[in-house]
This record gives structure tokens, sequence and C-alpha cells, in this order.
């Protein structure tokens, strides 16, 4: 595992979740409890990785291409070959906003939506120039360790899990797509949430009791099949034993 790129492999939990306070449009900030505890704690992980390490950062020509094209998508300026692994504060592309210590709801869709395509450029590339199957499709899932997993049956699991995972801005890039999709998720949940509190307290925090319980979270993943591109998010339950 690379230590630079925990920064976005923080999975969001609904302990983001923010207390009954005021009712919210979709499109109002909610930069106070979810931007920034997510960002505090992928700063604070990070941070941690780093004091491990003193490795350097080198970049494949994806990796670079990649990094090129999250510049240019987002006004970020990349990292170069041998730079030290520190961290930028607010220079995570899902944190870019037209309002400086503000991001909504419609920024971050607007972001994912930008680093999709950027993922999609990278990786439709690789399926092509090596024969990559899409039937049956391929299907991309976030693993806990911080990588991208691919379905065991898929013919050319290896392949793809290889090249995503070996070019570790490309793998960043999914990462962030996959955390930003959960994260506004469970914006869109919130905002329900309080949306009902504010007129019925009672019966919102029974109808909603499912947040607060430490067992409930999003996960999204992508399927692939031939020229269609789906993400899909769906809320799941865990326990631990």
């Amino acid at each position: 595992m690379y230590a630079s790129d925990l920064s976005l492999q923080k999975q969001t939990s609904l302990s983001y979740i923010p207390q009954p306070a005021q009712n919210l449009s979709r499109n109002d900030s909610f930069s106070g409890s979810l931007a920034a505890v997510l960002q505090s704690e992928e700063q604070e992980e990070s941070s941690q990785a780093i004091a491990l390490t003193e490795t350097t950062r080198t970049l494949s020509s994806v990796d670079a291409s990649v990094q090129k094209a999250i510049q240019e998508a987002f006004g970020i300026e990349p990292y170069k070959p041998g730079d030290k692994l520190d961290i930028a504060p607010m220079a995570m592309w899902q944190f870019q906003s037209k309002k400086t210590g503000t991001i909504t709801n419609a920024d971050m869709e607007s972001n994912v939506a930008k680093a999709e395509e950027i993922f999609k450029d990278h990786l439709s590339r690789f399926i092509i120039n090596e024969d990559i199957a899409t039937k049956p499709p391929i299907e991309l899932t976030y693993s806990g360790d911080g990588s991208v997993k691919v379905q065991d049956d898929h013919p050319d699991k290896a392949r793809i899990e290889q090249f995503i995972n070996g070019n570790p801005q490309l793998r960043n890039l999914y990462a962030g797509i996959n955390s930003t999709k959960n994260f506004i998720a469970i914006a869109e949940e919130s905002i329900k949430f309080q949306k009902r509190y504010a007129v019925d307290p009672k019966a919102a925090v029974a109808e909603f009791s499912h947040l607060f319980s430490g067992n409930y979270s999003y996960k999204t993943g992508l399927t692939i099949s031939g020229d269609s591109w789906n993400y899909q998010t769906n809320s799941v339950w865990s326990f631990k034993s």
C-alpha cells in the first residue's frame, strides 16, 4: 500500500450525520458537520502514514496523465516526481468549490461527475488496448484494504486489478469517486431527516433510527458492460461479531 494514498481511503460512516438543527435544502451548505469532519479525519490518517515513511513520490505515465487531467478539471497543482509526501489542505478534488470554505451537494455532484469522466477515459483506454472483456461485465468495488477489486469470476480480473492498483493516482481517483458518492448519499439522507425532524421530532427519530445505529453505511460499485458504465450506491448494514 502506498502511504501517500491513504487520504482518499477513509470510508464515510454515519457518525458524520449532523444532529437535528435546521432545515436544509438540497443545495444548502453542509460544510460544518459533514465536509469538515471527513476532511479532518482524512488528513489525520494521511499524517499518520507520512510519519512512518520518508518515501518520495514517483509517477507512472498513467498517474502523470491522471494528475494532469485533475489539474485541468479542478485547478489543483499536481505533485511532481520526487516531491515529499505532504498534506495540502483543501487540495482534494472532492472539496473544490466556488465558495472558499464552503461545499454543497451540488458542488460535490459536479466534482464527482468530472472525476468519473477522467477515470473512464483512462480505464477505457486500457480496456481497448488490452482487449479486456466487458462481457461478462466488469464489477469494480473498493476494498477496506485500500485496493480496487474485480469480481472473482471475471476472466481478466488479475489484469484489471493490476492496472488500477498499480497506478495509485488512478486508484485514488476511483476511491475518491466511491467515497464522494457515499458521502453525498449520507448527506441526502441527513437532509431528509432534518426536514422530518423540523415537523415531527419524535417521528423523525423513529423513522431514521438506523442512521444512529453505527451499523448503517453506504457502498458504491461500478459495473462496466460494453459501453455502459453504471455506478450504484446502496445502503448496507454491517455488524461486528
